[in-house]
């Protein structure tokens, strides 16, 4: 296309130098054979120039430093900047953006000017579709000579990420479990892992929580017992997101809302985030609100499987309990 567009400029200032020349021969005018000569000096001086000035172009981009919401506007500031003194540089910076979930190749374009010393800014708004990573890229800028005659690629590196946060909706109570595990941070094994197995009793010391107190034995015993825990990493709910392709939104706004149920009942629980290209799951504990968006970042990171992850978890994990799948349109506890 850029080559077409050149193409066109040649043929147009061959004409006008044709033109000219006619001028010069038919009229014998000193002014037209100096335009002339001018006019075929010219390109040379202009593909001179704009093999030096392309050297000297930069592209950088500015967009939102935080999470949006699926649904939000949000713009992306892209700053050019041309540090030689070659005027009348047109640039093209080719770009492309997708939902990681629905990544295509499509190509775009935006074209700005490349004044000598000079910046420019330039704002493109975007609207985004669905809950998911929105990606933008761009690793190549065409630059033509002032005249036009001819374009240089030159390279540049863009590449945004903005997750893209998924509704929260109101969930019925019959789709929550009855949680029977103590809360998020009240046990802590040496290993810094959940537990509810009591490993033996002791003497109450100093600094132990009264909850820990073993009445019976105390009353038994006349002197204050406590219970120490074995370790468990089952204690908390895991919950398991099947990010299916083609089936992304549904799982992820179930996932988010249903954390976001559990965290304000004061219920912390672990996610197995899977990977579909090692088929290995990662586990992150979550909390609180912060941690709930930073395993959203997690999940939404990785692309989309093609098969069911619930049958690949459990072949990897048959002894595991407490899994609450969270699928496309519902929550299983199993």
């Amino acid at each position: 296309m850029e080559h077409l567009k050149n193409a066109l400029y040649i043929i147009s200032y061959v004409m006008m130098v044709a033109a000219v020349l006619l001028v010069t021969v038919f009229y014998r005018q000193p002014l037209a054979s100096v335009l002339l000569v001018f006019l075929i000096i010219l390109p040379f001086i202009s593909l001179a120039s704009g093999a030096y000035g392309y050297k000297h172009i930069s592209v950088t981009a500015t967009a939102p430093s935080e999470s949006i919401n699926a649904g939000d506007e949000f713009r992306i500031r892209f700053h050019i900047r041309n540090t030689s003194p070659v005027p009348l540089l047109r640039c093209t910076l080719l770009y492309s953006y997708s939902n990681f979930y629905r990544q295509d190749n499509e190509k775009f374009s935006m074209t700005m000017a490349g004044e000598s010393f000079a910046s420019e800014t330039i704002t493109l708004g975007f609207k985004t579709s669905m809950p998911g990573m929105f990606v933008f890229d761009a690793d190549e800028i065409l630059i033509s000579d002032p005249l036009h005659f001819h374009t240089f690629t030159g390279k540049v590196n863009i590449h945004i990420t903005i997750p893209v946060m998924p509704e929260v909706i109101q969930l019925p109570d019959a789709d929550l479990p009855k949680f029977e595990g103590e809360p998020f941070d009240d046990i802590l094994s040496d290993n810094g892992e959940l537990t509810r197995d009591i490993k033996q009793l002791r003497e109450y010391r100093a600094g132990d929580r009264l909850r820990d107190i073993h009445w019976k034995a105390t009353a038994s015993s006349g002197e204050l017992m406590v219970k120490e825990y074995e370790r468990s990493v089952d204690l908390m709910y895991l919950l398991l997101p099947e990010i299916i392709k083609d089936r992304e939104e549904g799982a992820l706004v179930y996932y988010y809302s249903l954390g976001k149920k559990m965290i304000s009942s004061g219920m912390g629980f672990r996610t197995a985030i899977y990977d579909p290209g090692s088929k290995v799951f990662s586990y992150m504990n979550v909390s609180d609100a912060k941690t709930l968006d930073e395993s959203v970042y997690e999940i939404m990171r990785m692309k989309a499987s093609e098969e069911e992850v619930y049958p690949i978890y459990m072949n990897q994990n048959p002894a595991s309990y407490g899994v609450i799948r969270i699928c496309q349109d519902r929550i299983i506890l199993n």
